[in-house]
């Protein structure tokens, strides 16, 4: 709703309302596993993949969300047109109904088809209480903010922001958890957050082109834009969700985790009723250290704060080379705060013996407390028994991101070829605690590459109009590879996290064969960034991010029929879109057993060992290397980007845009009140159909474009007989519209207008050539898209019989006219993308 008050306000209001619902069901009600297999190729190393098997242990659960939400603003204009002052309101209330009832009936890992066969897992993790529980999250947010503009080439924009959230309700308090760690469990992330900033926009110059309708200027050449400010992260419903479940108290979620000798003996063929899937972890001999039965506990930092970012930018646009080419640079520089980290209170950081062969990094469960057999750890490293995890969130970490993009593209109307090209180099750093990626005590934190920092990418668009019947459009992305690092698929520190980095062992100072022989594999015919990340960190724990994926590319492709040539009407728009079509062309080329992954995402395999026992004669765990590891081959995992064939189909019912304005003006004074317009007023409403007249423009700016006598003359004479058969088509049109009874016919008052619209682009069109033959190529590069439009041969056939659907997007670039016959602002189009 827009309505406007006294002194000079405007008020513009939107209401929005969303819901969804999702169902989630396994197919088979079965345990999940992973199994690890090794497989023996000969002269070759054992190459390791893990397969998964049974039912998928994330998709029972439901989840039903509801947004209403609203919004104002109020602005007021200065009398000088120098300040927009803007208050901004917004209210909305989120609502999440949800149970994740994952792994309910658990999960298995086996480090071998041996051990599958045998039964003897090497863990077995089960969910065995799931809570459901509602969440509503009321936000409300109120900005003021002013564009001042003190003189017409400079404008400032100012502001502060101000966010408010509530929760509905918070996590059930366990005091046990405030009297064991210092730390109430019961508080939630409701905040009021301030959020200032400021930009600024200068023009300087004037385009290449000229301004196209009377009285208006010339386009700047060129823009700067810049600001600065902080931008502030709220709260969503499901953000609280994780302490919500676990509170540690009898009504929380519940887990059940077993480890080495206190994993149950797996029988599949008894699991076929749930019912006697293992609750409880086996009690053999030495198996209580490895049994955890303790709740979970998750809870907020007193001083959790949502996100928050520093972000600057400039950016310079404007033409090159003559008018030839649009140019954008932009920089952009974000310092973010508050970002999101965890920290396990109940986490013991006491060392209680080293790998020596591995640098001396910390083990944190006593020695007895890894199975030899398995090499799996424990759980003694705790300062409660009463508890396993307490993850506290907090938001102490930092991280920095810069970006320079630089992109060009063509200017002016390209109907055959189109095309765009853009370049961004990226700098992303950010900083983790060792619970997210470890290399000795959880509790460090630690700065290093971020896992999205893709340093380069090229971005590209083409379009091409094949014989004036289709439109082909691809656009597409080069990405440099993501970097990851080099992990144990195992938790090995006995901090209860598969998230320790793998060491690098020096090939001179290793005895175990197959651990030599993995690795020496790995050295000499793996992908050579992989051999180059392993080589650089000989005998030392890998650092986090330190190798490379590969490169990759992504694609969509678009085709669009040009429907005044297929069906001689502009309302009706058919077109195909395909996503991943290089992934297509891989198919069809390749067949799908020898896919080479184009159009993929690279999933990298960042498994460099796998735990497969431990020695406690030299106090070293037994390693399986991962033959695979830095391989993002698409044969070898499972992850795919789908190609999907979608067709679009538009048809604009309803009367056109131009019929309606004409019916509206004929109405008055005959279907409804009001004065009947006269012949001369109708006339000039009319204007020509509402056809721009490119040869007025042209004229109009012989200075600035330096037209020549013979060239002034030559158009001078093609305007007046442009003028003339414009005169003798719609004057006779006009006459009749403006003689119509009270009871006319709307269909047959708008025929008439059409034919005078047919004759009036017909005319144009056979003028075009002429027009544009008389232009030097300098002269033409200098003609607004308005003006270059309306002597095109694809545009005008599109506009012919009116404005209506989206017969225009066949067209890039050009954007259909505003409204319909007279009207003021009906003549103009307005262009941009």
């Amino acid at each position: 709703h827009t309505g406007s008050f006294g002194f000079g306000v405007l008020s513009e209001t939107q209401m929005a309302l969303s819901g969804s619902h999702s169902d989630g069901n396994r197919y088979l009600n079965l345990p999940n596993a992973l199994v690890r297999i090794a497989s023996d190729f000969g002269t070759e190393t054992n190459a390791v993949q893990q397969v998964v098997i049974g039912g998928n242990p994330s998709l029972d659960r439901t989840q039903t969300t509801a947004l209403l939400a609203g919004n104002n603003q109020l602005s007021w204009f200065s009398a000088n047109n120098k300040h927009r002052l803007k208050l901004s309101s917004e209210l909305s209330a989120e609502t999440l109904n949800e149970q994740l009832a994952t792994n309910t009936l658990g999960s298995f890992r086996f480090n071998s088809l041996a051990d599958l066969e045998d039964g003897r897992a090497s863990s077995f993790i089960r969910q065995l209480a799931s809570p459901k529980h509602d969440v509503v999250n009321y936000r409300a947010g109120l900005a003021l903010g002013d564009a001042y503009a003190p003189i017409p080439a400079l404008q400032l924009q100012y502001g502060v922001r101000v966010d408010v959230n509530r929760f509905n309700a918070p996590p059930v308090a366990n005091p046990l958890v405030q009297s064991t760690f210092g730390f109430a469990n019961d508080a939630v992330p409701n905040r009021i957050d301030f959020s200032p900033r400021l930009g600024f926009s200068w023009s300087y110059g004037s385009a290449h082109q000229v301004g196209a309708l009377s009285g208006s200027s010339r386009a700047p050449r060129a823009t700067v834009r810049g600001g600065v400010g902080l931008f502030q992260g709220v709260p969503s419903s499901s953000s609280i969700v994780s302490s919500l479940d676990n509170t540690g108290l009898p009504s929380a979620a519940r887990q059940l985790t077993c480890t080495g000798p206190a994993s149950p003996i797996a029988n599949w063929s008894l699991y076929r009723d749930n019912a006697n899937i293992p609750t409880t972890c086996a009690d053999g001999a030495g198996a209580l250290p490895f049994v955890n039965d303790r709740p979970n506990v998750t809870l907020y930092d007193r001083n959790f704060s949502p996100p928050k970012s520093i972000r600057s930018n400039v950016q310079w646009a404007g033409q090159v080379l003559d008018g030839r080419f649009n140019l954008q640079m932009d920089f952009t520089e974000s310092y973010n705060l508050s970002q999101a980290g965890t920290v396990d209170l109940n986490f013991l950081p006491t060392t209680q013996f080293a790998l020596a062969q591995e640098g001396n990094r910390p083990v944190f469960v006593p020695m007895d407390n890894v199975d030899p057999l398995t090499g799996a750890t424990g759980n003694a490293s705790r300062r409660s028994t009463q508890f396993a995890s307490v993850t506290q969130l907090r938001s102490d970490l930092q991280s920095e991101a810069r970006q320079f993009t630089i992109g060009i593209s063509p200017t002016g109307v390209h109907t055959t070829f189109q095309w765009s090209l853009a370049y961004v180099h990226a700098n992303i750093r950010d900083q983790v605690r060792g619970f997210t990626s470890t290399a000795g005590n959880p509790l460090d934190r630690e700065w290093g590459r971020s896992s999205l920092d893709a340093r380069h990418q090229v971005v590209y668009s083409l379009g091409y109009n094949l014989l004036d019947l289709f439109r082909v459009s691809w656009s597409g992305s080069l990405r440099s590879g993501n970097p990851f690092t080099p992990y144990v698929g195992n938790d090995i520190n006995g901090d209860g996290r598969a998230n320790d980095r793998a060491f690098v062992f020096d090939l001179a100072n290793v005895n175990d064969v197959a651990l030599r022989d993995g690795i020496s594999a790995l050295l000499n015919s793996g992908p050579r960034a992989v051999r180059q990340c392993l080589q650089r960190q000989m005998n030392h724990v890998a650092q986090r991010n330190s190798c490379e994926g590969p490169w990759t590319s992504s694609a969509s492709l678009n085709i669009s029929f040009n429907p005044v040539r297929w069906w001689r009407s502009n309302r009706l728009d058919v077109a195909f879109q395909v996503s991943n079509p290089l992934g297509a062309a891989d198919l069809l080329l390749h067949g799908a057993n020898e896919l080479r992954g184009w159009g993929q995402p690279a999933a990298v395999n960042d498994n460099l060992y796998f735990v497969k026992g431990f020695t406690t004669a030299t106090n070293s765990f037994v390693y399986d290397v991962n033959s695979r590891f830095g391989d993002s081959s698409p044969a070898h995992n499972s992850i795919r980007a789908p190609v999907m064939l979608t067709a679009i189909v538009r048809f604009d019912f309803g009367p056109t845009r131009e019929r309606q304005s004409l019916s509206s003006q004929l109405d008055r004074g005959r279907r409804e009140g009001g004065t009947k317009m006269s012949e001369g007023a109708l006339k000039s409403l009319l204007n020509s159909g509402g056809v721009f007249n490119p040869l007025a423009a042209i004229l109009r700016n012989g200075d600035t474009l330096k037209l020549t006598s013979p060239q002034s003359d030559s158009l001078t004479v093609l305007s007046a007989l442009y003028n003339r058969r414009i005169e003798q088509t719609w004057a006779p049109i006009v006459k009749k519209l403006a003689a119509l009874p009270a009871s006319y016919n709307r269909g047959d008052a708008y025929d008439l207008y059409v034919s005078g619209r047919h004759q009036t682009i017909d005319m144009l069109s056979s003028l075009a050539p002429s027009v544009l033959s008389l232009l030097t190529a300098s002269q033409r590069r200098a003609l607004p898209v308005e003006v270059l439009s309306h002597l095109n041969h694809n545009y005008l056939a599109t506009i012919r019989s009116g404005t209506a659907g989206l017969g225009l997007a066949f067209l890039p670039g050009v954007s259909a006219p505003t409204a319909g016959p007279g009207g003021g602002s009906g003549s103009v189009v307005s262009f941009g993308r």
